[in-house]
């Protein structure tokens, strides 16, 4: 367990993995980490977008398996997030909705793995993590971040489960 994350502090990452000298590939570089909020936190995640091909986050639950991306925004890539003005990409990570586009959604779960996948890109940045209430996010955060409405979210989750259903449904 503690190889693959374990040891990431509670709200933190580990520096980014290089895991070629037992085969995995070198192009793909993860950045593991975990969080544990309660039920009133949030957890604002802010990293300069990696420079490469591909990159994205992710979520797990407490055994570190995927929560379902296709019921739950649990993930974000590149495509689909939104970068701020100031060249970030800020992700909330809670329960409920907090009506912004980079929301990765904790499906109820209070602790989790999280992590930032670079896969051939030059850099694989660690992001920095911070807890705070989720009654006070909307001061934590930049008054131009993206916002996305209830039907906006609902139209989102529905090309989420669609896709998944016509990529898996064969």
């Amino acid at each position: 367990f503690l190889q693959f994350g374990g040891a990431a502090p509670p709200n933190g990452f580990l520096p980014p993995i290089d895991r070629t000298a037992m085969g995995a590939a070198a192009e793909n570089k993860p950045v593991i980490g975990r969080w544990e909020l309660g039920p009133d936190d949030a957890m604002i995640l802010e990293v300069e977008p990696p420079e490469g091909l591909y990159w994205s986050f992710s979520l797990g639950n407490p055994w570190w398996e995927t929560i379902h991306y296709g019921r739950h925004q649990s993930s974000l890539n590149a495509h689909q997030a939104a970068v701020d003005s100031d060249g970030l990409v800020r992700v909330v990570l809670c329960g409920p909705d907090p009506g912004v586009a980079n929301w990765l959604d904790t499906a109820g779960y209070s602790n989790g793995a999280m992590i930032l996948r670079c896969v051939r890109t030059a850099t694989a940045p660690t992001p920095t993590a911070r807890v705070v209430p989720f009654d006070d996010l909307a001061s934590a955060l930049p008054a131009e971040m993206k916002r996305v409405t209830p039907d906006e979210r609902a139209a989102i989750l529905e090309r989420r489960r669609r896709a998944v259903y016509e990529r898996f449904a064969r």
